[in-house]
């Protein structure tokens, strides 16, 4: 992966590690997600950099039901190095909220990143805007995201 993909995607879906508010029932097992990206303004990235290597993103999960059911907001995780407080979860009547606040080695400064969307038990979609600075220079990332539930067994790939 290059560090143009590295740097953004990882950020453009959200972290948590804190519980969360309302629990959505995801379907346990295999998980398929797509990122695509909006627009990245990210100081010391250039933009042709930018457009070239992190237009596109996927990759897969895998979470158990006790999981979903106490953490639902693992299912949007896709950066394990990130350390992120957890501001807003809400999954109620379709409708997906999703707020945190998170840092890792190439946003040390942090950034919040505020996701809006809906699902059903076996997919969702979302818009995501992460802000913050780098080098004390603005950041703004905006991206879109689906996932969808691929089986209830997971595989190794």
């Amino acid at each position: 992966m290059t560090i143009a993909k590295r740097c953004l995607l990882p950020l453009c879906l959200g972290w948590a590690t804190s519980p969360a508010i309302a629990a959505p029932n995801f379907a346990a097992g295999q998980w398929s997600h797509e990122t695509q990206l909006i627009q990245a303004d990210v100081p010391g990235i250039p933009q042709w950099l930018i457009r070239m290597f992190a237009g596109h993103g996927s990759r897969k999960s895998c979470n158990s039901a006790a999981q979903l059911n106490s953490h639902p907001e693992t299912l949007l995780t896709a950066d394990d190095e990130a350390v992120c407080k957890l501001r807003t979860f809400s999954a109620t009547n379709g409708k997906l909220v999703f707020d945190t606040f998170c840092t890792n080695k190439r946003f040390p400064d942090g950034l919040l990143v505020s996701s809006r969307g809906s699902y059903t038990p076996t997919s969702y979609s979302i818009s995501t805007t992460s802000t913050g600075t780098r080098n004390g220079k603005p950041v703004h990332i905006q991206t879109t995201g689906t996932g969808k539930h691929v089986a209830d067994a997971c595989t190794q790939s």
